[in-house]
């Protein structure tokens, strides 16, 4: 017997943010498993965000190990976000869980972001160095996102 007590316990999930996650049906998939990690709310701006990027950083994780994904898109069409930039923080944990090992020529695990007015100006001014075109990753379409993911798991595939 024990001498300690567990308490039963979630990851919190802050305030004004949900997740939820899509799978393209095999039928439409041509390589590999596409993970839609969709995310919905108000980011907060500044600090005051930190919590809503560390649960993004932390769900799209999840989703990318939970469904053996070959590519991640991380949907925004439908989160409001300002400025912070603790956002950035899902593309480090991913890339340190998918690309730990990688070699210097290989290909790194493929990210698409999605965004739309709500997000789109603030999220390219975090990821786009000044005077930069908009990186090739990113869409404001979901079907260009797909056709786009499905060319970089062959790729990386390919690798």
């Amino acid at each position: 017997m024990s001498h300690y007590s567990l308490i039963e316990s979630k990851p919190p999930v802050p305030d004004g943010i949900s997740c939820k996650y899509f799978l393209l049906s095999e039928a439409q998939a041509k390589h590999g498993t596409i993970l839609v990690a969709s995310f919905k709310g108000t980011y907060p701006d500044g600090s005051l965000g930190n919590s809503h990027g560390a649960y993004i950083a932390t769900a799209a994780l999840y989703g990318v190990s939970a469904f053996d994904a070959d590519c991640l898109i991380l949907d925004f069409r439908e989160l409001s976000y300002r400025w912070g930039n603790t956002l950035l923080m899902v593309f480090q944990d991913i890339s340190q869980y998918k690309d730990g090992e990688l070699e210097p020529d290989e290909i790194p695990f493929p990210i698409v972001v999605v965004t739309s007015d709500l997000s789109r100006d603030a999220f390219l001014s975090l990821v786009t160095p000044v005077g930069s075109a908009a990186p090739e990753w990113h869409f404001q379409d979901m079907d260009t996102a797909i056709e786009y993911a499905q060319r970089k798991i062959e790729e990386w595939f390919s690798y």
